[in-house]
């Protein structure tokens, strides 16, 4: 059995890829994995998994969990996986996908132990992800997403038969960015000393259909700025 630490829309697929007998326990805070998982008669805890005290498998799977493992509950496991939306050492931190992207750096999946230092542990498997300057942030999310999907469902028998994956450390410095850093850019980003092409690289980057684009004021208005794909036929 595993226990499974869930966020996002692929924490609900993930979910829905595992039979009922193979789950010790799903860890969320999202409301409607929740649901789905006690739905089920699943253990499911909406809390911080740090904080809440229960009977852990031996192997532990993060799929876009939104809260940092702390040490006292990672060493109650013998090892614990995370798949991650970048391709590692490139794209630790947050939104891998629109760093990749913006920076010009290699974007992918990968498949990971989760250390103490974030994003920082061994690597079991990557898929790098190709792109090009006509992709939205959101049209490489899909593919990097599908790369994921790609790496859960090559090794997820083996986690469920409690199998150690081999590993290699990573090579290299990479890239961090938190979670600030792209809220700044986002919302606060001095647009008029750029140029046109950097604005609308900005833009093209940060093009994901369900949230706001780029934000920036005219006057008294705050707009979000989007790109949208326009049909060639």
């Amino acid at each position: 059995m595993i226990d499974l630490y869930l966020g996002g829309s692929i924490g609900t697929w993930a979910l829905e890829q595992l039979p009922d007998t193979t789950i010790n326990a799903v860890l969320t805070l999202d409301a409607s994995i929740l649901a789905q998982a006690r739905s089920r008669d699943l253990t499911a805890f909406e809390v911080n998994a740090n904080e809440v005290d229960f009977n852990p498998a031996e192997i532990g799977l993060s799929v876009h969990y939104p809260r940092l493992i702390k040490q006292p509950l990672l060493k109650r496991y013998r090892k614990m996986y995370n798949l991650h939306p970048g391709y590692l050492p490139w794209g630790r931190g947050y939104y891998p996908v629109f760093w990749a992207l913006w920076e010009n750096t290699p974007a992918g999946a990968t498949l990971h132990e989760i250390t103490l230092e974030l994003d920082k542990g061994a690597i079991v498997e990557q898929v790098q992800v190709e792109y090009s300057n006509c992709d939205t942030g959101y049209t490489l999310f899909t593919r990097v997403r599908e790369a994921e999907k790609l790496i859960f469902n090559t090794y997820v028998a083996q986690l469920l038969r409690g199998e150690e994956l081999p590993t290699h450390p990573q090579v290299g410095t990479g890239t961090y960015h938190p979670k600030s850093e792209f809220v700044k850019l986002k919302t606060s980003t001095n647009w008029r000393e750029m140029s046109s092409s950097q604005l609308l690289d900005l833009i093209r980057c940060m093009t994901f259909p369900d949230y706001s684009g780029m934000e920036l004021e005219l006057g008294d208005v705050r707009f979000s700025l989007k790109l949208e794909t326009m049909s060639t036929e």
